[in-house]
């Protein structure tokens, strides 16, 4: 008898019966997560083809970061009291998120391993795995992008995983590995399909994505080129608002910001900047939207200015557009804050945007 055989055997000596790694069933369940990179189901499918061949009660996802606590993502078979219990009280002091913080490796990592690089392992031991009927954990770590990782676990409620079990997980764990390593790159392919941002041409346009403290996720060529020839770029990105979607002028880019929603995969809760270039195509329509949308209180030079502002233009190029002073424009400035009851050009253009893109969705239409 294989040794193959043999382990699968030890698996299969309780309860039901589990999937063998040569059998045809497991490899269509393999075929299934393939069918699913790219959507939301994705981990779902991940976590139920590392469990089916290994014997468990019940499963979690968690998302663990080195600045953060853990976020549970996905249970199944776990009561909603016991996943409240982990989030407010344990989540701080469990072992596995200590061993990402400290070690950031991906693979295989059992309970035991967790606890023995922990310093905080005690009331976890003692009062939350009995509560949650928990007598031993084992879990793949698999690194998404910036700090954060995603968990697999499984969970059993009497006894330890085995040798055979662990050397189990060990083999379909490069399988899972591979699958989630072709999800990542296929969200980051198709990242201006996924993005909260819907301004057209997107793939084209310098991208760069933060995942929700800050670090940098993803940020494509165009990106870094205009950054690298331009430093006022990556200085603005601290200056904006955390959340909402805003758009600052810059020196020859218009830098269009906007919170990406919490079930966003590469960078839940973070953020997308986006730049375009004055001269663009858009920033054209969006400065004709404007010449039509500007407040009926405005005079004919103070809605030239108004336009020029709301198409991204600095103070600089309104003037050598216009061939007038920039202190004069400055004093144009002041006098539309007045007009429109706002006291920055942040808040003129945070007022009047929404109004920018409803016109230019009809006018698509």
């Amino acid at each position: 008898m294989s040794k193959t055989t043999g382990l699968e055997n030890d698996a299969e000596m309780d309860g039901p019966p589990l999937i063998r790694l040569n059998d045809r069933a497991w490899f269509n369940r393999l075929g299934q997560v393939a069918r699913a990179i790219g959507s939301r189901q994705f981990h779902h499918e991940l976590v139920d083809l590392f469990g089916a061949s290994i014997r468990h009660e019940s499963c979690w996802i968690i998302r663990f970061s080195r600045s953060a606590l853990p976020e549970v993502l996905f249970t199944y078979n776990v009561p909603d009291d016991v996943v409240g219990t982990y989030s407010s009280h344990y989540s701080g002091i469990d072992p596995f998120s200590d061993f990402w913080q400290n070690n950031g490796r991906s693979g295989v990592i059992m309970l035991a391993e967790a606890k023995a690089r922990s310093q905080r392992t005690e009331a976890y031991s003692r009062v939350f795995l009995p509560r949650a009927h928990i007598s031993d954990e084992m879990s793949i770590f698999l690194p998404t992008a910036g700090q954060d990782c995603y968990g697999l676990f499984l969970e059993r409620e009497q006894g330890q995983f085995s040798r055979a079990d662990v050397e189990r997980a060990r083999r379909v764990f490069p399988a899972l590995e591979g699958c989630h390593r072709a999800h990542i790159g296929w969200l980051f392919a198709n990242v201006h399909k996924i993005g909260e941002l819907e301004f057209h041409g997107l793939a084209d346009k310098p991208i760069l994505i933060q995942d929700r403290f800050g670090g940098e996720v993803y940020s494509n060529d165009a990106w870094n080129d205009a950054a690298a020839a331009d430093r006022a770029i990556n200085l603005q990105l601290s200056e904006l608002p955390a959340c909402g979607a805003h758009t600052v002028a810059l020196d020859g880019w218009i830098l269009k910001h906007e919170t990406l929603q919490a079930d966003f995969p590469l960078a839940p809760r973070g953020r997308m900047f986006v730049l375009e270039p004055h001269n663009s195509p858009s920033g054209l329509v969006e400065r004709t939207i404007f010449d039509g949308l500007a407040p009926a209180e405005l005079t004919p030079r103070e809605r030239d200015i108004f336009s020029l502002i709301m198409s991204g233009c600095t103070t600089g190029q309104i003037a050598q557009t216009l061939k007038i002073s920039k202190g004069v424009i400055k004093n144009y400035k002041l006098r539309i804050y007045r007009k429109v009851c706002v006291d920055s050009e942040r808040a003129l253009v945070r007022k009047f945007m929404p109004a920018l893109r409803g016109a230019a969705l009809a006018g698509a239409e």
